[in-house]
């Protein structure tokens, strides 16, 4: 159901501001600005629309910084009561989020600023999205989800209204607010990536063979594609067939394509006829362990419910049952949930599970049923530094800039360092990734000096060696730290 939605016209007296004549609101070109003048200090927005915060709900905003401090947050706020009881949900020019609960203005971290890549950084335009479905609040930023909480976090008697939030000497432009109430059907959640609708085994096949590196995992996937095609073609004719487990173990460093090679197999499975749908639900230990007795078996219900048709992706699965874990612990409960519905549903959709090699041998080793269900495990290794130098390359091509071979010399020269020095948990795609944006950055200080006008779009789209050496060095210190969605 249609709560609320304004892609404003002049309605702005319908709307609170917290006090301070050092704010303002008005509406320019169809969209609300919201600035705050003052050099300290933060102010609300809300308007009052009935909403029920303990009901599934989709919460979808666009806010455009327009110009201010980028290390400040602004974003989102629901369940809003006064300016002293709400939820918030923030973002900063600087590539951070934050998530809080606000009772009687004492604060509640829920999700400490952490980095991402998915904030489009600086002066720019951000989709952010809350989605409460079932025992959990799911958290998106531009379409990709970043974060998942239980929804008992957010479960105290504040007010009913959304607005928004801005830190000091900021300008926020807000272009549109949509708030649906009420079950999240499969088409509405972003956490369920469906196939597209003109897909076929070709064009899975094509994408998975374009991707830079994997090589070993190009060709057993094609193994697993042979057979299956072999094996329904057998049932056609009326041949006997191999029992069959769509069930996979992914292992490998952060950022090797675990997740990508998850979504094509779960297209592969579609297109031949193993799976409906074949889309995927990606989940944690958060998205399946409750803090109560008897709600984690309804939590794990919920996800493999969404899943079914598709493929349920644990990440990180060994955190279910960490080591040393105690009675006390609910992952136990989560995995004898999963495993049953293995069971009870056995052709209707398939488990993958990802993470750290060791860490998966030992929840393997563990759990022995666990085992028993996984019959194909890929292992995914790092990447060399030239198929990294690819990769970066590639974010360049796509994002629309071009390298001078002298920052392009630099570049390589802090991949091959930051490789040499790699430890497992070094990032591989999304150390290239982190990299990237830093090098933008730095790009868009130099530029910043530059007088605008006079620049051609070529020389916008230019990286050049000065954009290299801080941002190079800070990502090739980091590499073996950052892990981001």
């Amino acid at each position: 159901m249609l709560v609320f939605s304004d892609f404003f016209t002049d309605n702005k007296n319908e709307w609170s501001v917290r006090d301070s004549k050092e704010v303002l609101l008005a509406l320019e070109n169809g969209c609300y600005v919201f600035e705050h003048k003052r050099s300290e200090g933060n102010w609300l927005s809300w308007c009052g629309t009935k909403a029920d915060w303990g009901r599934d709900f989709r919460l979808h905003v666009i806010l455009e910084k327009v110009n201010g401090v980028n290390d400040y947050g602004y974003g989102l706020v629901w369940a809003l009561r006064d300016a002293d009881n709400f939820y918030s949900f923030l973002i900063s020019g600087d590539g951070h989020y934050r998530i809080d609960a606000c009772d009687n203005n004492e604060w509640t971290t829920l999700q400490n600023w952490t980095r991402t890549p998915l904030v489009q950084q600086g002066d720019a335009v951000n989709w952010l999205t809350v989605v409460r479905q079932g025992a959990e609040v799911r958290f998106y930023i531009n379409d990709q989800h970043v974060e998942t909480k239980p929804a008992a976090d957010f479960e105290k008697a504040f007010g009913s209204a959304v607005g928004f939030y801005l830190n000091r000497q900021m300008r926020v432009r807000v272009h549109a607010v949509l708030l649906l109430q009420g079950e999240v059907s499969p088409e509405e959640d972003p956490s369920a990536l469906q196939a597209p609708d003109d897909d076929s085994l070709e064009k899975v096949l094509a994408e998975l063979h374009a991707l830079i590196g994997l090589n070993h995992i190009k060709q057993e996937v094609q193994t697993l594609v042979n057979f299956l095609f072999v094996q329904t073609e057998r049932k056609k004719r009326g041949l006997s067939t191999i029992p069959l487990s769509l069930h996979m173990v992914l292992t490998g460093p952060p950022g090797t394509g675990k997740t990508t090679i998850a979504r094509l197999v779960g297209r592969i499975y579609r297109h031949l006829g193993f799976l409906q749908k074949g889309h995927v639900v990606e989940t944690d230990r958060a998205g399946l362990v409750a803090g109560y007795i008897g709600q984690t078996a309804l939590k794990t219900d919920e996800q493999v419910k969404k899943a079914l048709g598709g493929i349920l992706f644990i990440d990180e699965a060994y955190a279910l049952e960490p080591e040393g874990a105690t009675f006390a612990d609910f992952g136990q409960e989560a995995i004898d949930t999963l495993l049953k519905r293995m069971e009870d549903h056995r052709d209707q959709f398939a488990v993958i599970i990802a993470g750290y090699a060791d860490e998966m041998e030992r929840f393997l080793e563990s759990n022995p049923g666990v085992r028993s269900r996984f019959s194909r495990y890929f292992h995914f290794d790092h990447f060399s530094p030239g198929e990294l130098l690819a990769i970066f390359e590639k974010f360049v091509t796509d994002a629309g800039y071009r390298l001078t071979p002298d920052a392009r010399s630099a570049v390589e020269g802090a991949i091959h360092q930051a490789h040499a020095v790699r430890d497992r948990t070094f990032g591989n795609a999304r150390f290239c990734r982190n990299l990237f944006e830093d090098i933008v950055a730095e790009q868009a200080n130099r530029i910043a000096r530059s007088d605008m006008a006079a620049l051609s779009d070529a020389d916008l789209q230019l990286i050049t060696l000065e954009d290299i050496p801080n941002a190079a060095a800070e990502a090739a210190q980091l590499s073996g730290k950052r892990s981001l969605n």
